[in-house]
């Protein structure tokens, strides 16, 4: 491993409720045993059980790479993210997530990858889904445009890792109520406007979980969010107003059994 060794912020910002520990410490310790050495672990939690919190408090005190960021006050997953970006040192920034497992290898390819190709900003990388006993592989584009946001994201949010300037240059996440439950969508958007592109690695480097019994649950409020966020980024891409239907996408969509949606994409 050379590629000048850069530092890798990885940031994780968590809320987790399960007493069962057991993902959350996969979900750690696959990142603690990525074969890339150079990197901090940042975890910004509140909300969380007294028992996940004993927890990582300890592995921080056992292990010095791992940071516990101070989540007081802080109430929304983005707001958790900025948090530890305002103390992330790395040149690199790494998103992970406390349900979902990195390869060994993620980081290591991944630091590669942009080191070997200065025009991307960030890099993601295919994904296997995993629903209960169900799996799949989620194959992205190597090289996304435009026009592969018009359906969908284009990328895996916690698979990704930006270059720290391009995340700083549309100053983070949005905290926006507007932007609930789609700030990956418009983070990228924003990026794109800039002229900070992204890839995929053709390989899977991480199992992302995906719970159909949860997506019921996701309110109509998220898809008027995502509506008036595709709106907003479309126009500032001068892409209004022929992506119109492609704009109100979510709004038809949102009334979509989300079970049967999840299986009319699959």
């Amino acid at each position: 491993m050379n590629y000048n060794d850069p530092l890798v912020s990885v940031i994780m910002g968590i809320r987790y409720q399960n007493e069962d520990l057991a993902t959350l410490k996969r979900s750690v310790f696959s990142i603690l045993g990525q074969t890339y050495t150079n990197f901090e672990l940042l975890i910004c939690q509140n909300n969380s059980t007294l028992s996940s919190h004993q927890w990582l408090e300890e592995i921080s005190s056992k292990d010095n790479r791992v940071r516990i960021i101070d989540g007081n006050g802080v109430d929304t997953q983005t707001k958790k993210l900025n948090r530890c970006l305002k103390e992330a040192a790395g040149t690199l920034i790494a998103r992970m997530d406390d349900d979902d497992y990195s390869y060994p290898d993620r980081l290591e390819r991944q630091v590669r990858f942009l080191d070997q190709h200065i025009g991307f900003n960030f890099v993601g990388c295919w994904v296997k889904e995993i629903d209960g006993p169900k799996e799949l592989i989620r194959k992205l584009p190597l090289s996304p445009g435009i026009h592969d946001f018009r359906k969908t994201l284009p990328f895996v949010h916690p698979a990704l890792l930006f270059r720290r300037e391009a995340l700083y240059a549309v100053d983070g996440y949005s905290e926006s109520i507007t932007q609930e439950g789609c700030d990956d969508y418009d983070l990228l958007l924003r990026m794109y406007s800039r002229g900070y592109y992204g890839a995929n690695l053709q390989e899977v480097l991480l199992n992302y979980s995906v719970l159909s019994s949860q997506l019921n649950h996701r309110p109509y409020r998220f898809f008027i969010n995502e509506f008036f966020t595709r709106v907003v980024r479309f126009r500032e891409l001068n892409l209004l107003p022929r992506w119109w239907l492609w704009a109100i996408k979510p709004l038809i969509v949102g009334l979509i059994p989300r079970r049967l949606l999840y299986y009319l994409k699959h």
